[in-house]
């Protein structure tokens, strides 16, 4: 029920480097987003970053310029309209893939943006929401040449604000005066923001001698922090939910419930969390249940004394998609702990065959 933004996308280091003419990276995408009250709603975006297409070795990434304008449908400028909203405002968090050059992997990053406060057309109309910004710096410098790729493969809305012509936050069920929406690419869009190459660099260590050989190897090595401190954790009472079992021939609702979910948030700070999950289809030698007809009633309870308040997800379909399970929402001040769970449902239609069936529901805290 709102725009996705991608502002400041490409979250790489500071330095020397700048966009020459013609360097202008731009990059189309087309996403399906779960908003309050309409469900799953399109939205398209365009970015436009002004990043090099070549760097060289030693320099660090500096900050890129970006503006991103996303088109919004009217169904949900409509779904804003009667609930009484006039105006949208935000935030988004883009995933952005960096393949490093040199066959060194890949670098994960998580780029938050400000969504511009938009009017909602009246009467209901499609209409475009603008977002702008610059990448943070100091995360990277290329140690060697190749070619690096910047993706954009994801897009999650959070801490979105619908306002009333009083300025009053606007009250979307499950939500309270901010929602958030997980948004999902649409098969087949390009991801591919900008190809660079790094260019220049020596082999640090030669082989001086023609008639021996060397070999490297590359050592990584990670210090965590203490176990509780400063974590956003979670556990589960179980690992294994056995539904209730549907006659052949007759179809019906096979049920059960959600293994206990504890999750822990002692990071201090000022950034809530999601539990999201997806399922696979249920398989057996039997046949196939698709995923789509497994449904969930989330659940939620905040420990007293937590900073944060829990708040669950809407009750429908889990699918191959996935859908929130539970959230908090950032705030001056969040943490504490939380139990989460859910009713499960599994439609179990008619035509199935009798057997035992099996899927694997995933969870995953951000």
């Amino acid at each position: 029920m709102t725009s996705g933004l991608v502002a400041g996308l490409m979250a790489l280091g500071s330095g020397t480097a700048s966009a020459a003419p013609g360097d202008q990276a731009t990059l189309s995408q087309r996403y399906t987003c779960k908003f309050p009250i309409i469900n799953n709603d399109p939205i398209s975006i365009t970015i436009n970053a002004d990043m090099p297409t070549s760097m060289n070795v030693g320099e660090s990434v500096p900050e890129y310029a970006v503006v991103a304008d996303t088109l919004v449908s009217a169904r949900a400028a409509q779904g804003l309209g009667v609930m009484g909203a006039v105006t949208l405002e935000g935030k988004a968090t883009a995933d952005v893939v960096v393949t490093l050059p040199g066959g060194d992997g890949t670098l994960p990053i998580k780029v938050p943006n400000t969504v511009e406060k938009t009017p909602i057309p009246n009467p209901a109309a499609a209409f475009n929401v603008k977002a702008t910004g610059k990448s943070p710096g100091g995360l990277l410098t290329w140690d060697k040449p190749g070619t690096a790729k910047f993706d954009v493969v994801s897009l999650k809305l959070h801490n979105m604000i619908a306002r009333d012509s009083s300025g009053a936050p606007v009250q979307l069920p499950p939500f309270g005066d901010e929602f958030e929406a997980t948004c999902t690419l649409d098969a087949g869009q390009p991801t591919l923001l900008q190809t660079m190459e790094i260019v220049g660099g020596t082999d640090p260590d030669p082989d001086p001698d023609p008639g021996s050989s060397s070999a490297k190897q590359n050592l990584n090595t990670k210090v965590t922090p203490k176990q509780d401190s400063g974590q956003l954790t979670m556990t589960q009472a179980g690992d294994t939910v056995a539904l209730s079992p549907v006659e052949e021939g007759a179809g019906g609702s096979s049920t059960g419930s959600l293994q206990q979910v504890t999750v822990t948030d002692a990071r201090n700070g000022a950034t809530g969390w999601s539990l999201t999950g997806k399922v696979t289809d249920f398989t057996g030698s039997a046949g196939t249940i698709g995923a789509d007809k497994l449904g969930w009633t989330p659940s939620c309870d905040t420990a007293a004394g937590s900073a944060s308040t829990c708040v669950p997800g809407t009750q429908g379909t889990v699918g191959t998609a996935g859908a929130t399970l539970a959230s908090a929402p950032d705030a001056a001040q969040t943490g504490g702990k939380f139990t989460v769970g859910a009713g499960l449902a599994l439609d179990v239609p008619a035509t199935a065959a009798a057997g035992d069936y099996a899927a694997v529901l995933t969870l995953t805290l951000t």
